[in-house]
């Protein structure tokens, strides 16, 4: 998917956000809500709690290459279950309280 095209990218986020919640929810994983997999996804590909460094939503306002990582991030969750959610979300939580 071409990286200028916000609209696909905001769609294909959406999509890999949804196979997760339906999966997390069917396989009982401790972040089930469609938001947690965002903020995951967002901060990771930000390096960053991302909206201290992005406006809100971020799907408007991300850059677009920032877009394209959260879904590559998405997507490694996908590819590796809790193998690679659980450290992408203490990553995502230790960016949380060093803003604070």
């Amino acid at each position: 998917m071409p990286v200028t095209d916000r609209p696909a990218l905001r769609a294909a986020l959406d999509a890999a956000v949804a196979r997760l919640v339906a999966r997390a929810a069917a396989e009982r994983w401790p972040i089930r809500a469609d938001h947690c997999f965002l903020r995951i996804a967002y901060d990771n590909a930000v390096g960053a709690k991302w909206d201290t460094v992005h406006a809100r939503p971020g799907h408007a306002s991300l850059p677009l290459d920032r877009l394209a990582a959260a879904g590559e991030v998405l997507a490694r969750i996908e590819g590796g279950s809790r193998v690679a959610l659980d450290p992408l979300n203490a990553a995502s939580l230790a960016f949380r309280r060093a803003a604070r």
